[in-house]
C-alpha cells in the first residue's frame, strides 16, 4: 500500500508551479491513495475551495481522503461559523469521522478543528472512542488515524500547537490499534516514534507530519514538502520518505528516509538514511 500524505496546502495562498511540480511528482510516483491533513483553505472561502477540489480532480484516479483544518471553518462569517461550519468543506470533500479500507490497511479521517476553538485542535477522548468502536469493526492489521493538529513537534515553540490532551488521545488510539498518526497544523514536517514525547506510552506510535505542500505560508528550514508512506507488511513494517521542493531546479525531490519496525513494545525505528547515502539501494521504496 502506497500512500501519499500532503497537508496545509492553504489554497489562496497557493504558488501555482509548485502544485505543478507537486501534481507531477505524485503522478509518478504512482499512489494508492492520498491524504489531505486539512487546512485546504487559507480563509475558507467558496472560490478558494473551488480551487482545492479543482487541484484535487487533478491527482491521480484514486482515494482521496481529505480531513478539515481550523482554516476550513469561517473566521469571519460568525454566522456561518455558528450555523454551518463545515458547510462549504462538505460540499466538496466527505466530513469525518469516517473510514477507509484496502490491502489490510484502516484509514481513520477524524476532525480536530473544532468552529469555536480556532487555532488550538481538540478531540474529546470520551467521542473519539465511541468513534473509533464503530469505525474499527472492519478487521484490519495496519491502522492510520488522520486529522489535522499535531501530536507532537520538532521544535519547543511549537508545543503550544499540540492538540490538547495529545497523550490521553494518543492512548486511545492505541487501545483501537492504531499504528501510524498523520496530521500537519505547524507547516515543520516530523517523522518519529512516540517515545521522545511520550515515554510512557505503550505499545509505542509512529508520528508524521507534513509540512505546507504549496502554499507560499513555509517556515524557516521547512520548504513545501509532502510524505510518501510504503506499508510493505501492514502491521509489521513502514516505509516513509519525505519529499521537498527544491526551488532551484522545480522539482519535489526525497530528503529522509526512515523504516519503522513493528516489535513487542511497539513502532522502532530500523535504519534511517539520506537519499544520498551509500546504502541507499538497500532500502527501496517500492
Amino acid at each position: 500500500m502506497r500512500i501519499v500524505h500532503l497537508s496545509d496546502p492553504h489554497f489562496g495562498t497557493e504558488q501555482p508551479q509548485v502544485c505543478d511540480a507537486l501534481l507531477e511528482r505524485i503522478s509518478e510516483l504512482v499512489p494508492d491513495l492520498v491524504v489531505l491533513s486539512g487546512d485546504i483553505t487559507q480563509r475558507a472561502t467558496a472560490s478558494q475551495f473551488d480551487s482545492a477540489h479543482r487541484f484535487v480532480a487533478r491527482l491521480p484516479e484514486v482515494p482521496v481522503l481529505v480531513a478539515p483544518g481550523n482554516h476550513d471553518i469561517p473566521l469571519w462569517d460568525l454566522g456561518r461559523r455558528i450555523f454551518s461550519p463545515y458547510g462549504r468543506f462538505s460540499e466538496r470533500f466527505t466530513l469525518p469521522p469516517f473510514a477507509w479500507s484496502d490491502k489490510g490497511v484502516q484509514l481513520l479521517a477524524l476532525n480536530s478543528a473544532p468552529r469555536w476553538r480556532h487555532r488550538n485542535g481538540e478531540l474529546a477522548l470520551g467521542r473519539l472512542s465511541k468513534q473509533l468502536n464503530e469505525l474499527t469493526r472492519t478487521p484490519a492489521r495496519h491502522r492510520i488515524a488522520l486529522f489535522h493538529h499535531p501530536v507532537d513537534c520538532r521544535r519547543h515553540q511549537d508545543r503550544h500547537n499540540v492538540i490538547r490532551d495529545a497523550e490521553g488521545i494518543c492512548r486511545v488510539l492505541n487501545d483501537y490499534g492504531v499504528d501510524l498518526v498523520m496530521g500537519g497544523h505547524i507547516h515543520d514536517p516530523l517523522m518519529r516514534t512516540s517515545e521522545h514525547l511520550y515515554p510512557s506510552l505503550q505499545p509505542t506510535l509512529v508520528f508524521l507530519l507534513a509540512g505546507t505542500c504549496v502554499s507560499s505560508r513555509t517556515r524557516v528550514g521547512a520548504p513545501n514538502s509532502f510524505n510518501l508512506i510504503d506499508i510493505r507488511r501492514p502491521g509489521q513494517e513502514m516505509m516513509i520518505e519525505r519529499w521537498d521542493m527544491e526551488r532551484n531546479l522545480g522539482e519535489f525531490h526525497p530528503v529522509q528516509l526512515c523504516q519503522f519496525l513493528k516489535t513487542e513494545t511497539g513502532w522502532v525505528l530500523g535504519e534511517a538514511q539520506r537519499p544520498d547515502h551509500p546504502d541507499r539501494r538497500s532500502l527501496p521504496v517500492s
